[in-house]
């Protein structure tokens, strides 16, 4: 519990640090707000008036406090291109990227562990060279290359979603549905490949350590060995990684919104740092910062209940 409680408090300290360096970064950041608004043609006066209806004529410190008091509160701001309020813009689309992430994630760990163990027991066989070819390619392949595939194929084709018309889960469930799969399945591609790849590596490295060759002469099943042992010590790098695979996705599906026309978090973002939207961008990195340390500690808390000697090794360094 102390562990879990640690790992907590290092999780806020570090969102505390990146709110106040991205807060920090706008700010040092060139260009006004209030003239990009405005355009060229206003004048000082007009400017100056924006900027303090806005806020932007207050202290740096002052102006970082009341956001993150805002934001810990709910109350993420006004945006300045819509005027309305943050959480009410990002909420729905922040909604619609989490659904992408999560689904691509349940998709990459659901296929890829069996793959994974799979591929190891036919290590060897016929069909080794022609699986281990297709998992290169696969990883090698980009989202956004097989977003356009995706598109063409199942959209244009076969009709089976429209691309470009993500119509909301309010509004057609199935069919919002129906794209989030393809984007998913655009994003778990490459990761399920390596994910397969890794555990395949990490298996028969474990296979060919001492205590699985002393486990084997005295007469214990070769399958037993590997259930019991070998596969609980071959998930500590896996887990790892999927949890890097976790932060990784909502930041990844940028690409496949932006191909697939899914109104995520991803393309909201894009928009909003072109017109300078700086409640909004602001709000949305912290995020999506806190989507990644997030999933970094849930996938060592994992960790540590698969492998308890890796908390009492943390704990003597």
């Amino acid at each position: 519990m102390r562990y879990v409680l640690t790992r907590l408090g290092m999780l806020l300290a570090t969102m505390l640090l990146v709110s106040f360096l991205t807060f920090a970064a706008f700010e040092a950041v060139s260009g006004d707000p209030a003239r990009n608004l405005l355009g060229t043609e206003a004048t000082e006066e007009q400017v100056m008036a924006l900027r303090e209806e806005l806020g932007l004529d207050r202290p740096f410190l002052l102006r970082y406090a009341e956001w993150l008091a805002g934001f810990f509160s709910g109350n993420l701001g006004v945006s300045y291109s819509y005027r309305q309020p943050v959480g009410k813009l990002i909420g729905p689309k922040l909604e619609i990227s989490l659904c992408l992430s999560l689904m691509s994630f349940v998709m990459i760990a659901v296929i890829s562990i069996p793959l994974g163990i799979f591929s190891y027991h036919r290590t060897g066989g016929f069909a080794d060279w022609p699986r281990t070819v297709f998992n290169q390619l696969c990883m090698a392949v980009p989202p956004f290359f097989t977003g356009i595939l995706v598109s063409w194929i199942f959209g244009i084709l076969m009709k089976v979603f429209t691309p470009g018309d993500f119509p909301g889960f309010r509004q057609d469930f199935g069919e919002s549905v129906r794209h989030l799969f393809f984007g998913a399945v655009c994003l778990g591609i490459p990761r399920i490949a390596m994910t397969v790849r890794m555990l395949r590596a990490t298996v028969i490295e474990e296979m060919n350590k001492a205590y699985v060759r002393t486990a084997i002469s005295r007469g214990h099943d070769r399958r037993g060995v590997l259930t019991s042992h070998v596969l609980k010590n071959s998930m500590v790098p896996v887990v790892t990684f999927l949890g890097q695979t976790l932060a990784e996705l909502v930041g990844a599906g940028i690409v496949v919104e932006q191909v697939l026309g899914i109104p995520g978090l991803g393309r909201f973002l894009v928009l909003s740092i072109s017109h300078r939207d700086y409640p909004v961008v602001q709000t949305i990195v912290v995020i999506l910062a806190f989507w990644v340390v997030l999933a970094g500690t849930l996938a060592d808390l994992i960790n540590q209940s698969i492998d308890p000697r890796l908390r009492l090794g943390g704990n003597r360094g």
